[in-house]
């Protein structure tokens, strides 16, 4: 178990290192994310990882601890919606750019990769005459060390690529590696990884065309959701899309968006 004074630290570094706030229910969450770390580095208790965490000298202890209290639920094609109504937006965008020939995606909080995946999955499928004359970039961030490198590897469990995934595309988009499954290089040189944190000042980013920040509000308090929304609006275009996750709502948090219907699901798009 971890005591209370413990406990009420994690929540304070986890909300001021990363924004995620976690209520005085979680105590189990705590004490189930952060006990492989005390058995992995042979610490005597929760309590004392919590004392080293306090002393601030151990940094990667620290990395650890923010990498491991993050949630990373996620499959391929999560919703299906998001995804038949990006389907539809394409071609309205490939006319829009015509002249620059020039597309910009953002998995933002994008964890182990499946949902930049499925996006690019989607274009090869969909859209591949566009790939030998078009830019395509899918940009994919997130806050943890630990998922990006899982998704530079770029390699899934049979249960993670049955999670989403047809027979069909399964066999045209991954290779069997070793008993996982390994996505093709067409997809791989659609995506760039990229570490960055939504709660802490924003790197540079591109103009983007397409935003996917799906799920990952809802761990945020009002504050820092509307912060994250504000900052979206230097990023995407005009007549871009931003999708939220289907539980997630910009009511009472940011009233300069408009709200679209797609196929099944909604997303926004900053009022001129």
């Amino acid at each position: 178990m971890i005591s209370p004074p413990q406990f009420s630290f994690v929540r304070s570094l986890l909300k001021q290192k990363t924004g995620v706030v976690i209520d005085d229910s979680k105590v189990y969450l705590v004490v189930a994310r952060l006990m492989p770390i005390v058995r992995q580095r042979k610490i005597p208790s929760l309590d004392s990882l919590v004392d080293r965490l306090r002393a601030g000298s151990d940094q990667t202890l620290q990395r650890d601890v923010l990498n491991a209290m993050m949630t990373h639920e996620t499959s391929f094609f999560r919703d299906r919606s998001p995804f038949a109504t990006l389907q539809k937006l394409i071609p309205e965008l490939v006319k829009q750019r015509a002249a620059t020939k020039q597309l910009c995606f953002w998995s933002a909080a994008c964890s182990s990769g499946q949902e930049p995946y499925s996006i690019a999955i989607l274009f090869n499928e969909y859209f591949r005459d566009l790939l030998s004359t078009w830019r395509i970039r899918i940009i994919a961030t997130d806050i943890s060390d630990v998922v990006l490198d899982r998704c530079r590897a770029g390699t899934y469990s049979e249960l993670e690529v049955l999670r989403g995934l047809s027979p069909n595309l399964l066999k045209k988009y991954f290779t069997p590696l070793q008993g996982q499954w390994s996505v093709s290089q067409e997809c791989r040189k659609l995506v760039e990884f990229r570490r960055m944190n939504l709660h802490e000042a924003w790197p540079m980013m591109p103009f983007v065309d397409i935003v996917f920040l799906r799920n990952v509000l809802l761990y945020f308090d009002l504050p820092t959701r509307a912060s994250i929304i504000q900052k979206m609006r230097r990023v995407v275009k005009p007549d871009g899309a931003l999708f939220l996750g289907g539980a997630e709502t910009m009511l009472g948090i940011d009233d300069t968006y408009q709200r679209i219907a797609g196929v099944g699901c909604s997303y926004y798009r900053p009022k001129l």
